[in-house]
């Protein structure tokens, strides 16, 4: 099986796709199609997320980590390469300046560094991620691992999400841009987490659905540049932008404002390529000011060294 099986383009209006028991599909339907073949697909979470205080939420998601990687210890897949985290009331404030969103990454982190080594070796250790808001009151971590470690990818756009200032909690997000497996017995891929309107460290085009689209995709395609070796992705044009985001079989794009998906679905259907299957799902994001995040699945480009 390869990942060319998901090539049946989704159409913007439809619906929010849904599983067979009626809810929103949390995790990409690409993971349930992969797993036999890849991937060990694991999962952890708690109930009665939104009646705990900042100490408990935040013990509970260290708590929620370690089942994880001790479900995996036993077997074959060692390496946790991919991971989503549904936060019920992401933006719910805890008190002392503090929301939910910054709680979870304290817990993520202090698991992170339990498990994956000293902070200083996250650059070659940490897999990707994405995290967002739901309803609801239970909190549910979704992993695939494999049993090759993946190469954790940045994006040169971007401060890396491990190193935010403080502005963002008391200890930063913790999680690679994108993980690179090379495919040492199966085909290469590049798993990309959540990608917003972000550079540096800064939102960007507060408001601006379109513009924040449109720095989301080269955001896309700056991490795809950067798998393939290229460290200086501001002097992308838009023709190689659409070239380097052709690359992509699989998306996941989640919108705040379901007035948006229309808008979005235009935007994307120009951008990608046929080849790509798209999903969507409405979330809160991890900002309150950005619109729409974009996570895929791509074949990687051949490495390349810059001149």
């Amino acid at each position: 099986m390869g990942i060319e099986i998901g090539s049946a383009r989704r159409p913007a209006e439809d619906p929010v796709r849904e599983s067979p028991g009626g809810t929103p599909r949390l995790v990409p339907v690409w993971v349930a199609e992969l797993t036999r073949e890849r991937f060990c697909h694991v999962t952890a979470g708690f109930d009665n997320a939104r009646e705990m205080d900042i100490l408990m939420f935040q013990r509970r998601v260290v708590e929620a980590y370690e089942t994880i990687f001790e479900q995996l210890e036993p077997t074959a897949f060692a390496h946790p390469v991919r991971f989503w985290a549904f936060v019920p009331g992401i933006h719910d404030d805890l008190g002392a300046g503090l929301d939910r969103y910054m709680a979870f990454n304290a817990g993520r982190y202090g698991a992170f560094a339990a498990h994956f080594g000293r902070p200083t070796s996250f650059d070659r250790s940490i897999p990707t991620a994405s995290a967002v808001g739901v309803q609801g009151d239970q909190f549910l971590l979704h992993c695939l691992a494999t049993d090759e470690p993946g190469l954790p990818v940045e994006n040169p756009r971007q401060v890396s999400a491990y190193h935010y200032s403080r502005r963002f909690g008391p200890m930063p997000p913790c999680f690679a841009r994108a993980t690179l497996l090379r495919g040492r017995t199966h085909q290469p891929m590049l798993l990309v987490g959540g990608t917003a309107s972000i550079t540096g460290e800064e939102s960007r085009h507060a408001g601006d659905l379109d513009a924040q689209a449109r720095e989301t995709f080269r955001n896309l395609a700056s991490v795809v540049a950067s798998a393939a070796g290229r460290t200086r992705p501001d002097d992308l044009g838009t023709a190689e932008i659409k070239t380097l985001l052709a690359a992509f079989r699989e998306l996941r794009v989640y919108y705040t404002d379901a007035a948006h998906q229309c808008s979005l679905g235009g935007l994307v259907d120009a951008t990608f390529s046929p080849q790509c299957r798209v999903e969507w799902m409405q979330a809160s994001l991890c900002r309150p000011e950005l619109l729409i995040e974009i996570e895929g699945l791509a074949l990687p480009p051949t490495r390349q060294r810059e001149s």
